[in-house]
């Protein structure tokens, strides 16, 4: 790694990048698209990429540069960090550029049809969804990266970089070839597996094992940029190997991954936003925290993408194909395809022993506490908060919502429904999802036939063999926010559910900060909660709760704490200038719990240990 370098300013820095660009290099393999990457601005967190294609002469070429990413379902406009844009033909000679939209370009190839277009891109925020170069790497997601011509996407493509530190590496899923020159060519048959494959430059550590499939050796591999050592490397890698083999269990085999291999491509450093996307052979993984700092933790979001090599990436829905780069595709499976890749990703290391009891019982009592208390359950079931991610999956608005009121995550809904079929197809019908998802995999994801909710209905009244059952779990628990009684079906299995906690005085979530002399309320109360009852909203300034002035938070939790369910107090509070009093009545707190449930019976806990049980040995 390069631990110091001279600044560049504002005028040599874009002086040198023309000039990197001014003649390009001409790829040195056949290929539709040849994209070659410069880092040697990374310092200043900008990407030199180079275009060269083969148009027709006179013939204008359309370039677009993506507005969505695979495996994120709202826009993101990834044009917004490109600039600098310019096209030469083969000799060099400047091309006119036209912006024909906010994301969208056009130029015209002279006599020999060549045309090479380059630009920087200011990439600086590293996570599954965007991209960012800087001193210590280049963390590329390639629809945040690179620009490409819609009419050449079915065509190969190659990729390479200039030039790398000494002591980098490149990871990803792409086929690589060693040229004559000694440089790296990354070869992708088409525009979609290009945009589907990130890459992570950077002095790397790697580890890997390898598990069979079919009679097949497939290289399972963790490429890892992180401050720590070898050792916190190979303490996680038998975590991975864990939840690996209960997954192939349960589908019985692995899907086909380009090369035989599959890579983790985890990113644990300061400055990085914590994330996970899937890919057909890869998956990125980031964390700010090292594996130390947070015990390994990062395995949980490890197995939680691993599943979707399976579960999206080929058990895939129609509404997500084909993908359009120029918007979002809504989905109305998002349930299935994140809330039941959410289940899956915690049950395999339950059964690989990665969680004890006690810690798998707390992962359920999170999802099913969210999902009974969300008011939004109300407005829409599962498929409809399927539908509204193109606003909420990381999407960005300047107004205000009020998403805590009348939206719950696709993500812990379908967690939730998942739980619930599998207890329901164990309890009723002496089945398990296990045998759904394996079901869905040889319909839909081994041919790679896109799926529709009917094909899912469909098979779920296969798999019970009742297909009253399915029509009713389709029409009254996807269609509607309609749920089973979760205490009784929890109880067949040792396990009980109950709001334990009614004797704790509960006024609701409140987010606040210190301001203006009191606590200012900064999100909007949950409904029908003492909050919102009292009407508290946001911009409200908290002055005096009970008897206690409101300084910060812990004079908040206070004045809550003191009170009992039933109590109430009065609240004096500012509102854009005006001052008011209210009175907020305390209820019990109605949090959910799951716990082991001591008295159950033997065929309850039986039934548990064969949910629990490890289903690859």
């Amino acid at each position: 790694m390069i631990r110091s370098m001279k600044l560049l300013g504002w005028s040599s820095l874009a002086t040198a990048v023309n000039a990197a660009f001014a003649a390009p290099e001409q790829p040195t393999a056949a290929a539709a698209s040849h994209y070659q990457l410069d880092v040697s601005a990374r310092q200043q967190h900008r990407l030199g990429v180079a275009l060269t294609l083969q148009g027709k002469a006179g013939e204008p070429v359309a370039l677009q540069m993506p507005s969505s990413s695979p495996g994120r379902y709202a826009r993101h406009d990834f044009a917004k960090n490109l600039y600098a844009l310019q096209a030469v033909d083969a000799n060099g000679q400047a091309l006119t550029v036209v912006r024909t939209g906010p994301s969208s370009w056009s130029v015209t190839p002279t006599s020999t049809g060549a045309v090479t277009v380059s630009y920087q891109l200011f990439a600086n925020y590293a996570d599954g969804t965007y991209s960012q170069v800087d001193r210590r790497h280049a963390h590329l997601n390639m629809p945040a990266t690179l620009l490409y011509a819609p009419a050449l996407a079915s065509q190969p493509i190659t990729l390479e970089f200039k030039q790398l530190p000494a002591d980098w590496s490149v990871a990803t899923q792409l086929s690589a070839r060693n040229q004559p020159d000694q440089s790296v060519l990354y070869h992708a048959d088409n525009l979609q597996l290009l945009m589907d494959s990130p890459i992570e430059a950077a002095p790397l550590q790697y580890a890997s094992f390898t598990q069979t499939s079919n009679g097949v050796p497939y290289q399972i591999r963790v490429a890892l940029h992180h401050q720590g050592s070898a050792d916190d490397l190979n303490e996680l890698l038998p975590k991975i190997q864990g939840f690996v083999k209960e997954q192939q269990a349960i589908f019985g085999e692995l899907p086909p991954y380009a090369d035989q291999r599959y890579t983790f491509l985890a990113d644990y450093l300061p400055g990085v936003s914590g994330d996970g996307m899937e890919h057909r052979s890869s998956t990125v993984v980031t964390n700010d925290g090292s594996l130390q700092e947070l015990d390994f933790a990062q395995v949980e979001t490890m197995s939680h993408e691993f599943f979707h090599a399976w579960n999206v990436e080929r058990i895939r829905p129609q509404s997500l194909e084909p993908f359009d780069f120029s918007k979002t595709n809504m989905s109305d499976a998002l349930w299935f395809a994140e809330g039941f890749t959410n289940y899956y990703g915690k049950l395999a290391l339950k059964r690989s022993g990665y969680f004890a009891d006690e810690a798998y019982v707390a992962q359920l009592t999170k999802a099913l506490d969210r999902t009974l208390r969300a008011p939004g359950r109300q407005w829409r079931g599962p498929k409809a908060m399927s539908e509204h991610a193109v606003f909420v999956d990381a999407g960005v608005s300047v107004d205000r919502n009020d998403f805590q009121n009348n939206y719950l995550s696709y993500y812990t809904y379908g967690e939730v429904m998942a739980l619930v079929w599998d207890l329901e197809l164990r309890s009723r019908y002496h089945t398990s999802l296990d045998a759904l998802m394996r079901q869905m995999w040889l319909q839909h994801g081994k041919p790679e036939r896109p799926y529709s909710l009917a094909d899912i209905q469909q098979v779920l009244a296969s798999v019970s063999g009742d297909k009253t059952f399915a029509e009713h779990v389709f029409t009254d628990w996807i269609e509607q926010p309609g749920l089973p009684d979760l205490p009784a079906l929890l109880a067949q299995f040792g396990l009980s559910l109950k709001q334990r906690q009614l004797d704790e005085a509960w006024a609701g979530p409140l987010q606040v900060t210190p301001a203006d002399g009191g606590l200012q309320v900064t999100s909007a109360p949950l409904q029908g909660s003492p909050w919102f009852i009292a009407g508290i909203n946001q911009d409200a300034v908290l002055l005096k709760v009970g008897r206690y002035p409101m300084k910060d938070q812990a004079s908040l939790d206070k004045a809550i704490s003191k009170a009992k369910p039933g109590q109430q107090l009065s609240v004096s509070y500012r509102w854009h200038g005006e001052d008011y009093q209210t009175t907020l009545q305390l209820q019990g707190n109605p949090s959910w719990s799951v716990q082991l449930d001591e008295k159950a019976s033997n065929a309850a806990v039986k039934r548990r240990d064969a949910w629990w049980r490890s289903q690859a040995q």
